[in-house]
């Protein structure tokens, strides 16, 4: 069988080795040149082919005509990956007439994308593999061919890992090649529900937070140890690398990266503490834990704070444009990012009334404007910014119905061109997406992954603002795959809290349901529960949300990049109606119920005569946040009472001050 051979690394070595040993005539390997930034520690893929009389090419783009064409005249029968570092493109893809397949370093469908062997120690995997598969545009998503299993020890390193992995590639591809030469080949096809990816690492994505256990910064530790650029941290400006770490118990109150003893060398995490091995300052010389903090002077009580931005100039603040800045989530966000120091925000909206306390902020730049005209504005700040968040959009029940194609306009049509900007100039785009995408989804939880889309008929215009989302989402994702836009995608899932809306917007019915009640309330009007109130939701606190929202944009290990996640709390599930109960309960007992009327209560009243022919309810709206808690380490924690008492109580606050300028 006449082949071609795209490889890099021991695996690419190795499995060239495999086809030529079992007849397979090599007819080209393509292959990469060695980054000079990178070190090298893996066997020669060029040098192998060299020494075999394989003609061997390492060309930029092997996508680009020339190269396609190529491969085209020398008409291969199969194409085989073992470890390249590129994609592929369909036109390629079409060549062979046996199709192409490629060598894996996981069990797929998890661990599809870069770096699987590092990723599964970071997320402390007691388990991974190989898998031969075949190709498609798409990332490691084709059809099975086989795996096999490898067990991952406590002792594993990444390079140790990789020795493995190389070993049951050898193993695996023994007992394929005969069978794919001979047409036997299973095809399994993959359960994408089960999928998971993981982007590229950086030698940043090395930085160790001590905040998480003990358990987390040992296991990044052996996924980055020699010879990867290695996990660090700072004591004020000086770097120090991590290359081997134990579990040891911690002192009770310990802050994280407190340096806890120095014979031996051991640092309190967020839970537990790590004994440092070997380690050695940057530039410097590897040594035992114990010399290092000999080297190094340090003493008990000293902070490895994991951060330089106390030390001036040796860190740039990330710039980060929010559109929409005024709105619920962008100013509750913006205030978050200034508090943190380690970002400057560059927001725009129609008004600021929400953002005046962040106004006189050195680090907050404020434009009123509106997205649809400033678009010159918005280019360069986009161009200018390192992540760009798009907040502004129609979010509102009653506007989908009364105008529909505003919500098109501006919902889609205005933030793609913002995506497209992203795209251009390469920035790191956070998107919102809703927890309205999922529609009437039967599923008891919505998982980001698994769980089924279900919208409306056309004339129930109540869906245009899900669609349009759902639209952008799918979109985003496919410049991720295709020309790289590196993304987040986050789906908010009610959240409440103060600066909701206005008590004005409610009063024309644009708001959210829990201001458009306490209006009732103020008011002394009935609260009107739609078809009874029986509608159920997982109410979310925005400092829950902020905080999930904010390590998003962190990213701290590097794992975000590609992943849509639910931002809720199943946990606060209660109907229109327990809201309505809880407002007014929390009302008659606030200090300053007797300056408004009396409760009229509760009346119910159809859908189709509070918003129109063109709604359509859901009966529920419960996130699966099981991907935010594995990845972000988020779980949400304020009680839905809570959450309550504090929205209704701005609220009032807000009518008081009005009353007062009056």
């Amino acid at each position: 069988m006449k082949t071609i051979v795209l490889a890099y690394h021991n695996i690419g070595c190795i499995g060239i080795n495999a086809l030529l040993d079992h007849g397979y005539e090599i007819q080209a390997v393509f292959t990469h040149e060695d980054d000079p930034h990178e070190a090298v520690w893996f066997e020669s893929v060029a040098e192998l082919a060299a020494a075999n009389g394989i003609p061997v090419y390492a060309p930029e783009d092997i996508n680009h005509p020339l190269w396609v064409e190529r491969i085209r005249n020398l008409a291969p029968d199969q194409i085989f990956s073992f470890y390249y570092r590129h994609m592929v493109g369909p036109e390629i893809l079409a060549i062979p007439s046996q199709g192409c397949m490629n060598l894996h370093g996981s069990l797929l469908p998890r661990y599809r994308g870069r770096c699987p062997v590092n990723w599964a120690l970071v997320n402390g995997e007691t388990e991974t593999g190989v898998t031969l598969h075949h190709m498609t545009p798409r990332p490691d998503d084709g059809d099975i061919v086989g795996q096999k299993q490898v067990s991952i020890h406590e002792t594993d390193t990444a390079l140790t890992l990789h020795h493995k992995i190389g070993t049951a590639a050898e193993g695996l591809l023994a007992a394929l090649l005969p069978e794919i030469l001979a047409g036997r080949a299973p095809r399994i096809p993959q359960d994408n529900a089960m999928a998971s990816y993981f982007g590229g690492r950086r030698p940043e994505d090395g930085q160790i937070d001590w905040t998480r256990s003990a358990h987390d910064v040992r296991n990044l530790i052996r996924a980055v140890t020699r010879p990867y650029p290695g996990a660090f941290s700072f004591l004020g400006t000086r770097k120090c690398l991590f290359w081997d770490v134990a579990e040891t118990p911690s002192v009770p109150d310990a802050p994280p990266g407190t340096i806890l003893s120095i014979d031996p060398l051991c640092i309190a995490c967020g839970t537990d503490a790590v004994e440092v091995r070997y380690g050695q300052e940057e530039n410097g010389l590897y040594m035992r834990g114990t010399q290092l903090a000999q080297e190094m002077k340090l003493a008990p009580g000293m902070l490895f704070d994991g951060k330089t931005e106390s030390v001036v100039g040796v860190r740039r603040k990330r710039h980060i444009l929010i559109l929409g800045v005024n709105g619920f989530i962008g100013n509750h966000l913006s205030k978050r990012l200034l508090d943190s120091g380690r970002y400057e925000v560059h927001g725009m909206d129609l008004r600021s009334d929400c953002i005046q306390d962040l106004i006189a902020h050195p680090d907050f730049h404020y434009k009123e404007g509106d997205i649809s005209i400033m678009r010159e504005w918005i280019e360069y700040h986009v161009r200018k910014c390192d992540i760009v968040l798009p907040l502004v959009a129609i979010a509102t029940p009653i506007e989908y119905v009364r105008n529909p194609l505003r919500v098109f306009e501006l919902d889609f049509e205005e933030n793609l061109r913002i995506v497209r900007y992203c795209v251009k100039y390469k920035k790191r785009l956070i998107f919102p997406s809703t927890s309205e995408v999922y529609g009437m989804c039967a599923d008891d939880e919505f998982d980001e992954d698994r769980s089924n889309f279900v919208l409306g008929p056309i004339h129930k215009q109540r869906w245009i603002y899900s669609c349009s989302k759902q639209m952008l989402d799918r979109v985003i994702w496919a410049y991720g795959k295709t020309q790289g836009l590196p993304f987040t995608i986050f789906r908010p899932f009610n959240w409440v809290g103060p600066k909701l809306d206005s008590l004005k917007s409610a009063r024309i019915g644009s708001s959210r349901v829990i201001t458009q009640f306490i209006l009732n309330l103020v008011e002394g009007s009935p609260i009107r529960l739609v078809d009874g109130g029986l509608q159920k939701r997982c109410f979310t606190d925005y400092r829950d949300g902020v905080e999930c929202l904010f390590k998003i944009i962190e990213d701290k290990n590097g794992q975000c990049n590609g992943q849509i996640f639910n931002i809720g709390n199943p946990d606060n599930e209660y109907s229109m109606a327990d809201l309505a109960d809880i407002l007014r309960e929390k009302f008659a007992a606030h200090p300053r119920r007797s300056q408004f009327p009396p409760d009229s209560g509760t009346e119910c009243i159809e859908a189709r005569t509070y918003y129109g022919d063109g709604y359509q309810d859901v009966q529920h709206r419960r996130p699966s946040i099981r991907l935010s808690q594995k990845i972000l380490g988020w779980t949400p924690t304020v009680p839905f009472e809570q959450s309550v008492a504090e929205t209704l109580e701005y609220f009032l606050n807000s009518v008081a001050v009005v009353e007062t300028q009056e």
